[in-house]
């Protein structure tokens, strides 16, 4: 059982490394993502990479992540402190959405702000602000 438990710690440990790398990369591939409809069979790839990136980003605050992981595993690494970081992630994260989205309203009301960018923006914040507001709290549990 101590295996186990050693497992879940070092999968615990993994995740926030994970997610912190995850997130930038999201970041960085949301400022390259053009604001028109693709055209070319690069911009669709980037547009396919972008969107399963978010999905996975959302599956993982959701869910805990770790899916190909042994069960026991998983279970151990998602505790209730684990459940309990991850509901007040979604919370400032869906806090900084629907904040993002009145910014984005005022703001596309006195300009021509795309529906794209207004879009990508609000999705951009949520899962930044779920996902390292999740990382922090773990980082703090893990020690």
């Amino acid at each position: 059982m101590s295996g186990v438990v050693e497992a879940a710690d070092r999968l615990s440990r993994s995740r926030v490394r994970i997610l912190t790398v995850l997130m930038i990369f999201f970041a960085v591939q949301q400022a390259n993502q053009p604001v028109t409809p693709p055209t070319r069979a690069v911009e669709w790839v980037g547009l396919g990479a972008w969107l399963v990136m978010a999905l996975v980003l959302l599956l993982v605050l959701q869910t805990g992540g770790m899916w190909l992981r042994p069960r026991a595993a998983r279970e151990l690494s998602n505790d209730e402190t684990t459940r309990a970081h991850r509901g007040e992630a979604m919370e400032w994260g869906f806090t900084g959405a629907i904040a993002t989205a009145i910014a984005g309203s005022v703001i596309a009301a006195l300009t021509e702000m795309p529906a794209l960018v207004a879009l990508r923006l609000v999705l951009l914040v949520g899962l930044f602000v779920a996902t390292f507001r999740f990382v922090a709290l773990e980082k703090r549990a893990l020690g």
